[in-house]
């Protein structure tokens, strides 16, 4: 039984000329692995997926497996075994050598072929007629990792997103432990790109990422985050931007409204929730919480292309400010 739903509350305002016309509501934790710290809104124990947020804790069973030795995996491969991809061309060679290594082909993908989320990419595509690949899909480095684990474990590779699949129960069971939670008292369903996804509170969420990139286990999964950010997301991706406008943190988006970053110096973290999905909203709540926090600065902010994706000023097609958007939430 589901508990009660979450309590959101306001977190951005638009306005223009003194009347406000467009509001985004979400929660936002602030937490360590103690719990959390403070809490905007109330999530009241309800539970969300994870969406791609998950793909980090996903991928932590390639160290388990000591699959990361069996296979000389480098940074930037493990990078793109967590990532939602943008498409690029660099995305794709590293897929396609991940599968060399583990005995793959693209076509063992079970992601679909996919318009790759890089606009330069769809450009090259439009313009030369070419047809759109599975490891084009944003997914494709999830799913090649899901092939290695299947293949080490004696899971059948030609079904591994069917929930039968063991590969179900056994990447649910390595989440739910980084998570701190039960098994039992997770909901699962299926993720868009067809492999299963749970759903936890946020807190847990939290807390799976405080537990993954705290642990020298997965000391090779955090320098991948830190040493190629846009091998994680792309150009202008809320993730890769935070990551490559610091040294000390690591972020990593999921659909619906989800962000999280951990503050790898003070083992903390933030978990974002935007509770109408808005992708503008999500950066600029995201980017105005490390403002507060002072987990980074205006400087870098607007030194770096992270200041491409936080605008507060609403801009008419003249180029003109014609109206603000305003955070209306305190972290600290």
């Amino acid at each position: 039984m589901l508990n009660k739903e979450p309590d959101f509350l306001k977190l951005l305002e638009y306005n223009r000329n003194g009347l406000t016309e467009q509001v985004h509501y979400g929660i936002i934790l602030y937490m360590n692995k103690n719990g959390i710290i403070k809490e905007i809104g109330e999530n009241n124990d309800y539970k969300f997926y994870h969406r791609s947020c998950m793909k980090p804790l996903q991928a932590s069973p390639l160290f388990d497996l000591r699959l990361d030795k069996k296979y000389n995996l480098t940074e930037k491969e493990l990078a793109v075994c967590c990532a939602s991809h943008c498409g690029d061309k660099f995305h794709q060679e590293i897929i396609l050598s991940l599968l060399h290594k583990f005995g793959f082909k693209e076509d063992d993908l079970l992601c679909k072929p996919q318009m790759p989320l890089s606009k330069k990419e769809q450009e090259i595509l439009i313009k030369e007629g070419k047809p759109l690949k599975k490891i084009h899909n944003n997914c494709s480095g999830k799913h090649s990792a899901m092939l290695a684990i299947c293949k080490e474990m004696g899971f059948d590779t030609k079904t591994y997103k069917n929930m039968d699949n063991p590969l179900t129960d056994f990447i649910t069971e390595k989440v739910c432990n980084l998570c701190n939670v039960s098994k039992n008292n997770t909901v699962l369903s299926k993720d868009g790109c067809g492999l299963p996804v749970i759903a936890t509170t946020l807190k847990e969420l939290g807390f799976g990422f405080l537990n993954l990139f705290t642990d020298k286990k997965y000391e090779k999964i955090k320098k991948a985050f830190l040493n190629n950010p846009y091998l994680i997301g792309g150009e202008e991706r809320l993730d890769s931007e935070i990551i490559n406008a610091s040294d000390n943190l690591i972020a990593k988006v999921g659909a619906c409204g989800l962000c999280v970053v951990v503050n790898i110096d003070s083992e903390e973290c933030i978990v974002v929730k935007i509770a109408d999905s808005n992708m503008e909203a999500r950066s600029i709540v995201t980017i105005n919480t490390l403002l507060q926090l002072k987990w980074t600065d205006l400087n870098k902010v607007q030194s770096a292309r992270i200041n491409n994706i936080y605008k507060k000023s609403i801009i008419s097609q003249d180029n003109e400010i014609i109206g603000e958007i305003t955070p209306c939430f305190s972290i600290i």
